[in-house]
């Protein structure tokens, strides 16, 4: 019990900053938003108020609607986990077939690197050249490879059908996940309701890009974690660790959710006075890897290289991060060219391109210290750019990525360019709001019911914001995190649609007197 009691404090290091950070986002969604313009050619991020007289009496009306939908028994007779699944999965289908997208810009470069491979031509790896900087991308490329192979070169469809199927999996984990950490029925059925309005999800099934699958190896690892919290069986840790490993060699920035994992079992181990749990924490660190190794390993073989490229060292995203953005282009911390360009000037030199990085970041750091004020607007735009953006890029992403698309249908047309891209974003404005109110009551009610799943699996989210503040900025980064908030946004709304029915119990009982 004394252990229980330290680990419980020990979480509330992160558990308490990850409230503040939900409310103040909470607020910050009525009052402000993020957006990107039509026909950019850079992702830059814009800022304007929001409409609170909109959004506060439209979320009371959802939940003066879902009380009143609850209390006459919905669920009992219908399956709604599967009708949910069911029903994104046909959305996803829509907007893939509708949208025709293609892939463009980086996803675009490792579609041509693919291509080459299947020719044997291995020239990227050659100095100055693409994956000799960004050598993390061979697994997104093997993916592409082994489809193109299997399918045909520059077969996109098969790629946004795996996306599809991609994202049914992260709906149906995360179902597993609630009951998980809640079972409660009706708290899982509310998550299944809350899934079908994740547009920014559904309409990233178009893209060609390890994000989405990279999520769904993801969040079957944060399952098993949690699985292996509950039950003790060292079996549902290798099945994370492997799971994690396919992940992260598609998409590196899944060692967030690994890190997460390392943590949550160091706390069980302080729990359970037990150092067996330890040995496992050496082991999923190994196995994470492993996909990301063997890839490279094939690639090194097949392309006849002496070593594997380093890449761009990772500090270089770090200054990037912290580097200001500007009016006409780059929001504050975002992708500007800088980790490409630097390795470049440094001959392509790691430990000049180090130390050139650590001068720009000192640099950096320097003026927030000197220059309080700018160091909070600084931070503030980083932040709401990336978390206070409805959309999370997606309708950026399909518009640049149907912009060449030849014979577009004029649904197609009249959803990225007409008033239906206004119709989808203001869905997923108040959308936006409903989950991050819905996450803020349950952050209320956390602390009353606290379990260390409960922790564990919120302390993936709050890594993610932590890493995201210092490492290069991307609203398209955080919509996992978003997606991850499902389960918790469930718990608050149903603790609010009861606070409501007390509510409404009493207000009958005062007029029946």
């Amino acid at each position: 019990m004394k252990n229980r009691r330290w680990v419980r404090i020990l979480t509330y290091f992160y558990l308490v900053p990850f409230g503040l950070m939900v409310a103040f986002n909470t607020f910050n969604s009525l009052l402000r938003t993020t957006y990107f313009d039509l026909y950019q050619y850079v992702e830059a991020a814009r800022y304007k108020w929001d409409n609170p007289v909109i959004l506060i009496p439209v979320s009371g009306g959802v939940i003066l609607l879902f009380y009143f939908i609850s209390r006459r028994g919905w669920g009992e007779k219908v399956n709604v986990e599967k009708l949910a699944l069911c029903f994104c999965g046909a959305i996803c289908l829509f907007i893939v077939l509708l949208f025709r997208c293609v892939a463009t810009c980086d996803s675009e470069t490792l579609s041509d690197i693919a291509t080459e491979f299947l020719k044997g031509n291995y020239q990227s790896f050659e100095k100055g050249e693409y994956l000799y900087r960004y050598s993390f991308q061979t697994g997104m490329i093997a993916l592409l490879e082994l489809i193109y192979r299997i399918f045909g070169v520059e077969n996109f469809i098969v790629f946004q059908i795996i996306n599809i199927a991609a994202i049914v999996v992260i709906l149906r984990m995360l179902q597993k996940i609630t009951w998980e950490i809640f079972a409660d029925r009706q708290i899982c059925r509310w998550e299944a309701v809350l899934s079908m309005g994740m547009f920014p999800l559904f309409l990233f099934s178009t893209f060609v890009y390890g994000d989405i699958i990279g999520w769904a190896f993801g969040t079957g690892g944060i399952y098993f974690v949690l699985r292996y919290l509950k039950t003790d069986r060292c079996g549902y840790i290798l099945r994370a660790a492997l799971l994690f490993a396919a992940g992260v060699a598609v998409k590196s920035n899944i060692n967030i959710l690994v890190v997460a994992a390392v943590i949550a079992i160091l706390l069980h181990s302080i729990e359970h006075r037990s150092c067996k749990p330890l040995i496992w924490v050496i082991g999923i660190v190994l196995i994470s890897q492993s996909g990301v190794w063997i890839v490279n390993n094939i690639y090194l073989i097949r392309a006849g290289l002496e070593e594997f490229p380093a890449g761009i060292p990772k500090i270089a995203w770090i200054a990037m991060g912290m580097q200001e953005g500007d009016e006409g282009g780059y929001a504050c911390g975002w992708y500007n060219g800088y980790n490409w360009m630097v390795y470049e000037e440094n001959g392509f030199d790691r430990i000049l391109t180090i130390q050139a990085c650590m001068e720009n970041l000192m640099s950096s750091l320097e003026r927030f210290f000197h220059e309080q004020r700018f160091a909070i607007d600084f931070f503030y735009k980083k932040f709401t750019s990336q978390w206070n953006a409805p959309a999370f890029q997606a309708m950026i992403t399909n518009e640049w990525n149907s912009r060449y698309v030849e014979n577009l249908s004029p649904l197609a047309h009249f959803f990225i360019y007409g008033f239906g891209r206004d119709i989808l974003y203001s869905i997923m404005n108040l959308y936006h709001f409903f989950i991050f109110l819905c996450t803020m009551a349950f952050s209320c009610i956390f602390p009353r019911k606290w379990t260390c799943e409960k922790a564990y699996f919120v302390l993936n989210i709050f890594g993610g914001f932590l890493f995201h503040m210092i490492w290069e900025a991307q609203s398209r980064y955080i919509l996992g995190y978003f997606v991850l908030m499902l389960p918790l946004a469930a718990s608050g709304l149903y603790g609010m649609l009861s606070k409501t029915g007390k509510v409404i119990e009493r207000k009958n009982i005062k007029e029946n007197k």
